[in-house]
């Protein structure tokens, strides 16, 4: 499958790797941040940086890739409707069931909240508002932001594993 990749931190980059070791094809990086963008370079990706990622010049750019999939995993801007009627768009989001949004493992902790999830969703106009196609849980232990995500990783490839496998059969 052929997949245009935007997203950051180590999150991000955990996803962007685990779906070239799935042997799909990343045929563009819009990297979020220096940590997903420098790895992308070093391995030699197509890789991108608008100021907007919504831009019709750029999206006039991604079309003409032949992507059959969009992913965002920690994305920082609101993916706009041209993106969405040009790709399957697919969203990797943290604790989707309760905390939509910008910052969920804060939200989680504020709360006290030990069940923790890495969920895969439908990019729709609505933030966080398209339907799930996977979401896995686990009961965190950590107290801090680093301590959720890093206990959250594995979800996020199992996660990713899990939705490669739902696309196909669609």
């Amino acid at each position: 499958m052929k997949v245009i990749f935007y997203g950051g931190k180590q999150a991000g980059l955990i996803n962007l790797l685990a779906t070239m070791a799935l042997g799909h094809n990343v045929v563009c990086v819009v990297p979020v941040d220096d940590i997903v963008e420098q790895v992308s370079l070093k391995m030699g990706l197509n890789v991108r940086k608008p100021k907007n990622i919504n831009l019709d010049d750029f999206v006039d750019y991604l079309e003409t890739l032949g992507a059959d999939l969009f992913l965002c995993c920690h994305g920082r801007q609101i993916i706009k409707s041209r993106i969405l009627n040009a790709f399957k768009c697919i969203n990797f989001h943290p604790c989707l069931y309760k905390y939509k949004g910008a910052n969920p493992i804060k939200k989680l902790l504020d709360e006290g909240n030990k069940k923790a999830s890495v969920a895969a969703h439908w990019i729709t106009e609505d933030i966080d508002g398209g339907e799930v196609i996977v979401e896995n849980f686990k009961e965190i232990e950590s107290q801090d932001e680093i301590g959720v995500y890093n206990e959250l990783y594995p979800l996020y490839v199992q996660t990713l594993v899990e939705v490669f496998d739902k696309i196909k059969k669609m």
